[in-house]
């Protein structure tokens, strides 16, 4: 695998505001702000012990300057290439967000339902952008080697736009998955196969040891993938769990011990939980420190693998080779002998967020789930097709935060799993 690590510049003076006092930036060429290089500065901290081999920046000064301050401990010298360069955004350059809706209100409410159909007034377009920021990165991955990492910092309108199309997300989802100032959004490329795997989306924790927060109303879902099993990959040979009632074993104890401690001074009013008592665990140390009861529901119930239950990986490939096969390439197609597939697992993940939304509105939910129902449910709410289930990572008590804003769900970080550095 190469492995790239997308980080957006640090702060400037036009990233202060939100909502309809933002202003379109693009290629007005503004430096960082103090906070910005203090970002940035952190956020080389952060990176100071990875094995950088390259970092890629876009020409303009708030990422050259983000860049140069990331490469310092590396001792490498940022290469600003044009393909990673922000958006023209022509006549709406240094306008609010307001101007433009009220001067282009037809074209503004198309950029805010699908970016990449819209052609900006003496700008350019978003699938023009988005075309030459692709071939960038396969232009750099081209002259990379396996096992390297390297580092792209761009802009909010490019790690966005290479999200969506590294991972073929559909062109509104530009608009549900966060980008902050100096986060970490790494895939993994596997040059034999072409694809990309999302391992973390929109990492700040380095910034602040705070969730992201939700817009006032939104309802905020904090899901966690339960602690490790004796039967859990790094624990022993992987066996299929499913609805198999495991324990934690050592190292899962000490995880979710470590989410208590991260999320101790997090706002929520409820605790869910999967059935299984491998997820109650997950959560117990942090529902005695916080005095609150903890809620099985079926909505987040693992996948019933039928038969395979409870075999290993190689024991399912002898014993039911077609299904095998097809879980690792077609998942979508795939029941499972006596078993469910991944449609059950998403029906039930469907009423569980109509539920939350209508129960949990202005409110801070933790769902307590397994891996194959935190993938279905990211898969979901990104607007993949449950066939790429495989290209999202869901880690041992990693933390995936979403929000529901006017009826829509938006991905606001993706497998934190800070808490266990």
């Amino acid at each position: 695998m190469i492995r790239l690590v997308l980080i957006r510049h640090g702060r400037t003076a036009w990233n202060d505001s939100e909502g309809s006092g933002r202003r379109f930036r693009g290629i007005v060429d503004l430096p960082l702000a103090r906070e910005g290089v203090a970002q940035a500065q952190a956020t080389a901290q952060r990176l100071a012990d990875w094995p950088l081999t390259a970092i890629y920046t876009s020409p303009l000064d708030r990422s050259m300057h983000t860049a140069q301050l990331l490469a310092e401990t590396h001792r490498l010298s940022p290469q600003p290439l044009a393909g990673l360069g922000s958006m023209d955004y022509g006549d709406w350059a240094g306008q609010f967000t307001s101007e433009v809706a009220r001067r282009w209100p037809r074209l503004y409410r198309e950029w805010r339902q699908d970016p990449f159909t819209v052609q900006v007034p003496g700008g350019d377009s978003a699938q023009e952008l988005r075309e030459r920021a692709t071939a960038a990165v396969h232009d750099i991955l081209f002259h990379h080697r396996d096992g390297e990492t390297i580092v792209l910092v761009s802009h909010q309108v490019v790690t966005k736009s290479l999200v969506c199309t590294l991972l073929g997300l559909p062109g509104p989802s530009f608009w549900r998955i966060g980008q902050d100032l100096c986060n970490l959004t790494c895939l993994d490329y596997d040059p034999a196969s072409g694809k990309f795997v999302l391992v973390t989306l929109n990492d700040t924790c380095h910034l602040s040891r705070t969730l992201p927060t939700a817009r006032r109303g939104a309802c905020r879902l904090v899901l966690l993938r339960h602690g490790q099993t004796a039967w859990n990959l790094g624990a022993g040979e992987e066996r299929f769990r499913g609805r198999t009632d495991l324990p934690l074993d050592a190292k899962g104890l000490s995880q979710a011990q470590a989410i208590a401690n991260r999320l101790r001074n997090e706002l929520f009013s409820a605790l869910y939980t999967s059935p299984l008592l491998r997820a109650r665990q997950t959560v117990e140390p942090l529902a005695t420190h916080r005095s609150l009861p903890i809620h099985p529901h079926e909505g987040l119930l693992d996948i019933d693998y039928g038969h395979l239950q409870g075999l290993t990986h190689s024991e399912a490939k002898q014993i039911y080779p077609e299904p095998y096969a097809a879980w690792l390439t077609t998942p979508s197609q795939v029941r499972f002998p006596a078993g469910e597939g991944l449609a059950d697992v998403q029906a039930r993940l469907l009423t569980l967020l109509k539920e939350m939304g209508n129960r949990h509105s202005g409110e801070s939910v933790i769902l307590v789930g397994h891996q194959i129902v935190n993938k279905v449910l990211a898969c979901t709410l990104l607007g993949l097709d449950l066939d790429c289930i495989w290209q999202i990572r869901q880690d041992t008590t990693g933390i995936s935060v979403f929000q529901e804003v006017e009826g829509t769900w938006q991905t606001l970080t993706l497998n934190d799993t800070c808490h266990l550095m």
